[in-house]
């Protein structure tokens, strides 16, 4: 007699929509209940009535056994440990469930290894950032300048500069100020910029390298050199900002191997894009937000990093665009919605990545040379450059700012004291332009031009202030011995210009309203002197206005080497004038004190031009 069993069929739970509800792979901290469901059929329809044993493995159970209900279903809660999994038997059928445990010191330490390495990219960044400015970015300004003549030249030199400024957005907050005053057309800065967005990948090359096992060493070799007082000191500062990124990563690779199937699950695409683009806005850094995912390398999957590398380069675009659009004039604004614009664009371009198999287990080189790959458009895209600036011209026409000093280049010294010298510039062409005026003021009693004189002082006044309160920042901040007398410097020829603007203003005014006032006119011979002695002084201000464009120390050199002959001249004019008080000239007795005191506010202007030479030549 042969007997036939038909044997039930015992398997993982499901719901009506095919999600497995089982357990298995539910990632669970251990201590925490997680429920397990099986369920029980028989020729394909579901067993009620059938007893399920379940035997816990490092881990206890709600109940040993249950009854499957009338969906064939039977559910228990287990409360698993470290390493902990569960059996179920029915009849001659047993099946196994592996939830995903882990500890919960193994999650704190995970988390406070995310945190702590963070800040260490943040910190290794804010170093390179300091030691590559420091030791290279004082000429970069005017390689930026002098190489930019061919598109092709352009695009090479915005590579090479964000390799010297270890990023994309120092360079393009360095072109803001080169496109305002309009030493770089906006059509270049673009292609410049399409150039920087590649140069930037260098730093997320060298942070892929695989010798984190290293970084300790590192950092040691990057502090020493750092402490020197030679020009190793930047060098240091530059070995120590790797140093302290690759530590961060070996810090988090180390701690997140019990929580490798966390990160192996699928998470929704574009949850990843937008994280990507708001985390890499607020660090301000795209090389920080990889540095985390070079981090994670080998637990997130292929489809889950692309999204995030493809967010990274929409989100290191907006950071320009803030420092544009805020603060910055329509030029710089242009520039700003322009990048924008270039790097979606590279992103549309670089979705057929989504098309390469997703089996493909990327690797921190294979992320580098992603990020690389999207920023790679940039060659082929400059002839698209020329149009597109063309248009972004003509949509925010020709506006200028008002703002001249903005917070947000404080993040980089050497684009900092740039723009403080803009502004120094141009207080020394509004005082230059009030003394001008300030002889035809005398010439004419024109009362008009002297309100207008006065009120051009007041523009020198508020620069000042806001020079004085940006160097203040700056110098709370961390900069360079040089860097530091430089903003000396700055705060000293600042203070002679506010100098000059008040003789002019409060002083040479102040006699030509009374001169005004009471009709007096100068004797002929008296203002021709008047008017040459101008003339020379005039002649100084122009000449230590240039010498201040580039600080030129030759040219302020030869300002004070002639201070003796325009002394001279002085003690000469005012000899003249007391041999015309003893002629008696009534024109000469009415405006006597007048006459003197011009003079001699001339030779005080004169004097505080003289120090603005000693202060460009380093003597103030």
């Amino acid at each position: 007699m042969i007997l036939l069993f038909i044997s039930l069929s015992l398997q993982q739970a499901f719901d009506p929509f095919g999600n497995n509800i089982s357990g298995q792979n539910k990632c669970v901290l251990s201590g925490r209940c997680v429920n397990i469901a099986v369920q029980a059929t028989e020729k394909g329809k579901p067993l009620a009535d059938k007893w399920v044993k379940f035997i816990p493995h490092n881990g206890k159970v709600s109940f040993d056994s249950v009854k499957t209900d009338n969906t064939g279903f039977a559910n228990i809660e287990f409360i698993p440990e470290e390493g902990g999994w569960i059996e179920a038997k029915a009849e001659n059928q047993t099946i196994k469930i592996h939830p995903s445990v882990f500890p919960k010191q193994s999650l704190i330490q995970f988390i406070l290894s995310v945190i702590i390495g963070t800040i260490l990219i943040l910190m290794g960044l804010d170093h390179l950032n300091k030691g590559f400015s420091r030791f290279s970015g004082e000429k970069i300004r005017q390689m930026l300048w002098r190489m930019t003549k061919h598109p092709l030249l352009a695009y090479f030199s915005g590579i090479l500069v964000a390799i010297l400024l270890e990023s994309s957005t120092l360079t393009g907050l360095m072109l803001l100020g080169l496109v305002e005053s309009s030493l770089i057309k906006l059509s270049t800065s673009l292609i410049i910029l399409s150039g920087a967005a590649l140069g930037s990948t260098f730093t997320v090359q060298i942070i892929a390298t695989d010798i984190i096992q290293f970084s300790p060493i590192i950092v040691l070799i990057g502090f020493i050199l750092w402490q020197t007082k030679s020009r190793l000191n930047y060098i240091g500062r530059i070995i120590l900002g790797f140093g302290l990124i690759f530590f961060s990563i070996w810090l988090i690779r180390d701690n997140i191997q019990p929580l490798k199937d966390v990160f192996a699950l699928d998470i929704n695409p574009f949850l990843l894009f937008f994280s990507a683009i708001i985390l890499t806005f607020l660090f301000h850094s795209s090389a920080a937000t990889l540095g985390l995912v070079i981090a994670f390398a080998g637990t997130l999957s292929f489809s889950s990093i692309i999204p995030i590398v493809l967010g990274v380069n929409i989100g290191t675009s907006f950071t320009i665009l803030l420092g544009s659009t805020r603060f910055a004039s329509s030029s710089d604004k242009a520039m700003g919605v322009g990048y924008v614009i270039l790097k979606t664009i590279f992103v549309i371009l670089s979705l057929y990545l989504f098309f390469i198999p997703r089996s493909l287990e990327l690797t921190a080189r294979g992320i580098a040379n992603i990020h690389t790959l999207v920023n790679c458009w940039g060659l082929i895209l400059i002839p698209f450059c020329f149009p597109l600036a063309k248009f972004l011209r003509r949509l925010y026409g020709r506006k200028e700012s008002k703002l001249k000093l903005d917070p947000l280049f404080l993040s980089s010294s050497t684009v900092a004291i740039s723009k403080t010298y803009d502004v120094i510039r141009e207080s020394m062409e509004i005082v230059k332009l009030m003394f001008k005026d300030t002889l035809e003021v005398f010439k004419q009693n024109n009362d008009a031009i002297r309100k207008v004189i006065i009120s051009k002082d007041n523009i020198v006044d508020k620069n000042r202030e806001e020079l004085t309160a940006y160097i203040s920042k700056l110098l709370g901040k961390e900069l360079s011995d040089r860097e530091s007398k430089k903003c000396v410097t700055i705060l000293e020829i600042g203070n002679e210009i506010e100098h000059i603007g008040d003789l002019i203003s409060k002083s040479l005014m102040n006699y030509a309203e009374k001169k005004i006032k009471q009709s007096y006119f100068f004797s002929k011979e008296g203002f021709k002197e008047i008017k040459k002695y101008h003339e020379t002084i005039f002649s100084n201000i122009t000449e230590v206005q240039a010498a201040l464009s580039t600080m030129d120390k030759d040219t302020a050199g030869d300002l004070l080497a002639n201070k003796k002959k325009t002394e001279k001249k002085l003690r000469k004019f005012k000899d003249n004038h007391i041999n015309r008080l003893k002629e008696g000239r009534r024109e000469s007795i009415d405006t006597s004190a007048i006459h003197l005191d011009l003079l001699n506010d001339f030779d005080r202007i004169n004097f505080h031009i003289y120090n603005i030479a000693k202060a460009i030549i380093g003597e103030l």
